[in-house]
């Protein structure tokens, strides 16, 4: 609401409150006519009769008995705004033909003998002061009554002459007089009702913000037992973590006690298994027998592939523990220098390899050379048996990471089984291809570490696609702890 509407608004509440105020105090002083009125008709019956001076008496009372009933109609029923300026004029109007109707007596039932003059004219001076409080509230109300009340009077007494002139002049001067007095109590009532309303008005602000401060401390107090109900829960969520960092701790110390005993005690027997296998199979007692020199074969074949599983073990324990030495990392030049690796392993094996520009990362060079070692050599191994093997490795940014895909035409495999490939001795293939099925889970772990993510897509017999990313921004000391202590324990 607009600052004019707001001004309008009290306008009309104090214009409504000022006709409720003299409908309220009109209603009894209008019952003192009845006194007022029974006197002056009996001080003028000696003159003019019985007749005149109570038909007089009566027109006043009709007009007591209208100004009544209009005052009480106002008060007792609720009338909105646009109807207050009716009532207004409409309670004027009748103050007016009271005030005509009081000056009657003084003009046309005028007595004749001094004494009862004196005493219609105390009574004059009277009625119209005793109006006066009436009337106040509604500005010029009191002057519809007054100036038909006195004038006519005052007028009659100069034109009657003699003494009486100064009578009829110190009346016209008591009209002003009274008017004045009426208009300050006017502006005084007006001053009344608009401190009233404004304090009503400051009043509901008060109200109105003391709900709001209310609710705002409600709001506060949920969020404070939110907070400390949530304080609560991370003071919980801590004590966990800390049992379960013991617990990591203690398995991590029994996951270094089982490295050594696998790197010490089980290797002993293998070599030793390996060595006996060995010299039966070099025995000159055994040279003819091609059966049992078939089993020494197998013999040394799987003491072969344990060594092989332990050492890919290790290699996997240990890429959990050790500490990442991040640095920026020249992934093409890593790429090709580890497929150079890769085909001295298989050296039969003729496969075209395709490295297109990669863009540089961040990491530890030494376990994403790990990374490149195992994908490329997946993807050599697999595609070496079909015709025309080609292998294509690519690279590219994504918002805040590095994505590096290597693609073959190789065998592939379902890809509804590809989460199953970076989880611990989970192969695809049977043992036409080598391997432990150690490899892709190591690859997992390390990208893990790195605060990235391997993936794998691939159709039967129309190749593969491994991928794996790298964030652009490292993360923090606390998010690769976890990852790391995360990561030992879930495999």
């Amino acid at each position: 609401m607009s600052d004019q509407q707001t001004a309008d608004k009290l306008r009309a509440r104090i214009a409504a409150e000022q006709v409720r105020l003299m409908s309220q105090f009109t209603t009894s002083p209008l019952f003192g006519s009845i006194f007022l009125g029974a006197m002056l008709a009996w001080l003028s019956i000696e003159d003019h009769g019985a007749l005149a001076a109570f038909g007089w008496y009566a027109l006043l009372m009709l007009v007591t008995l209208i100004r009544w009933r209009v005052a009480r109609a106002y008060l007792v029923k609720p009338h909105p705004d646009s109807s207050v300026r009716r009532w207004r004029i409409t309670m004027l109007s009748l103050a007016a033909v009271a005030g005509a109707v009081w000056s009657m007596s003084g003009t046309l039932l005028l007595p004749t003998d001094p004494l009862r003059e004196v005493i219609v004219a105390v009574f004059f001076i009277g009625a119209t002061a005793s109006g006066m409080g009436s009337q106040a509230p509604v500005p010029y109300a009191y002057a519809c009554l007054l100036i038909p009340f006195m004038l006519p009077y005052a007028i009659n007494q100069i034109l009657m002459g003699s003494d009486r002139v100064v009578l009829g002049l110190g009346l016209l001067l008591y009209i002003p007089i009274m008017l004045i007095i009426a208009r300050r109590q006017t502006v005084s009532f007006e001053r009344q009702i608009r401190l009233a309303f404004e304090n009503e008005s400051l009043v509901e602000a008060l109200r109105r913000e003391r709900d709001r401060t209310a609710r705002i401390n409600e709001e506060l107090q949920s969020q404070v037992e939110e907070q400390l109900t949530a304080a609560r829960h991370i003071r919980a969520l801590n004590r966990k973590l800390q049992s379960r960092t013991v617990e990591l701790q203690a398995a991590n110390k029994d996951l270094e006690g089982f490295s050594y005993s696998v790197s010490h005690d089980l290797r002993a027997p293998l070599r030793a298994i390996d060595g006996f296998s060995s010299l039966l199979h070099d025995h000159r007692l055994l040279q003819e027998d091609v059966e049992t020199r078939q089993y020494l074969t197998r013999i040394r074949e799987n003491v072969s592939r344990m060594a092989a599983l332990i050492n890919d073990l290790l290699a996997f324990a240990r890429c959990g523990r050790e500490t990442l030495r991040r640095e920026d990392l020249n992934m093409d030049a890593l790429a090709r220098e580890t497929l150079q690796q890769v085909r001295a392993i298989y050296p039969g094996i003729e496969v075209e390899v395709a490295i297109e520009p990669l863009p540089e990362a961040r990491g530890d060079v030494a376990l994403i050379r790990q990374v490149w070692l195992n994908f490329l050599d997946n993807a050599v191994k697999y595609t070496g048996r079909v015709s025309q093997p080609r292998v294509v490795v690519s690279g590219r940014e994504e918002q805040d990471k590095v994505v590096f895909e290597i693609s073959d035409n190789g065998v592939g495999f379902d890809s509804r089984y590809s989460d199953a490939l970076f989880l611990v001795f989970h192969r695809l293939h049977g043992a036409e291809y080598p391997g432990t099925g150690v490899g892709l889970a190591i690859v997992q772990r390390i990208v893990s570490r790195h605060g990235g993510e391997v993936w794998a897509r691939s159709t039967p017999g129309r190749g593969s696609t491994f991928g794996f990313s790298l964030p652009l921004h490292e993360m923090t000391a606390s998010d690769a702890q976890l990852n790391s202590t995360t990561g030992d324990v879930v495999e």
